[in-house]
């Protein structure tokens, strides 16, 4: 059974509608147009201070568990996890993944009201953050995207139906990632809640924008989120492969 988790993307929800090596490929987005002006949510240093902690909690569960991070990570999509499908419950998940471990690992000596902010972490929230720790620790480079190669990941689902929010979310990562390839590859290597991160969201702000076919004029959406969606994008197409146009038929 698929247990649905709960992440905090409501805004940003509301508006959608719709082995690697290393290559220099330009971003495939010269052709998009939106009427959609892309806003960056504002970000307190609280918020941003805890990203960056988040990723290293997260990077010591991935070192420490890499296969039962993999067997996650293909048992699962942006908001759900097949728990039938592993060797875990959601009762079991934060210890058998260390994840408790690797929190009070980094947080000695820190503030108990930041440490409660990480033991808060939803399982969502985690998955979408070991994405991007698998795809960094797997592959130097975006995943070689050619000419023939469509937007959408059809192995993703294997044929089934989901959640029409779930294929959302996956055609929004997608789309994302397939038209600016190489600038969702730098948001990977940015550390979160840094102003390195914050330009290259601004960069990515046009492809969001249109990716999310919105009707709006203006979409907002938190940092945290457009890192989660690049990150299950890029973590899937280096996984499943890209398809040609042929196998999409």
């Amino acid at each position: 059974m698929m247990r649905t988790l709960a992440i905090a993307v409501a805004t940003a929800i509301g508006l959608l509608a719709t082995q690697a090596t290393a290559q220099d490929y330009p971003d495939n987005n010269s052709g998009m147009q939106t009427g959609t002006r892309f806003l960056r949510e504002p970000e307190n240093a609280t918020a941003a201070e805890a990203r960056w902690m988040q990723k290293r909690v997260v990077n010591c569960v991935w070192n420490r568990n890499e296969d039962e991070v993999r067997d996650l990570l293909a048992n699962s999509d942006f908001y759900q996890i097949d728990w039938d499908a592993i060797d875990m419950t959601p009762d079991s998940a934060f210890d058998d993944l260390e994840v408790t471990y690797c929190i009070g690992r980094l947080m000695r000596g820190a503030a108990n009201n930041v440490y409660q902010t990480y033991m808060r972490i939803p399982f969502s929230t985690l998955r979408n953050a070991l994405a991007e720790e698998a795809y960094l620790g797997d592959f130097d480079g975006p995943p070689m995207i050619a000419p023939n190669h469509v937007v959408d990941i059809y192995a993703r689902f294997n044929g089934e139906r989901v959640h029409p929010q779930v294929s959302t979310m996956a055609a929004m990562a997608d789309c994302i990632v397939y038209n600016a390839l190489e600038t969702s590859h730098a948001l990977m290597r940015a550390r979160p809640g840094s102003d390195g991160e914050g330009e290259v969201i601004e960069q990515l702000g046009p492809v969001v924008a249109a990716c999310a076919n919105s009707s709006e004029d203006e979409l907002s959406v938190q940092n945290g989120l457009v890192r989660q969606l690049v990150a299950d994008g890029l973590w899937s197409r280096s996984h499943y492969g890209s398809n040609t146009a042929l196998e999409a038929e």
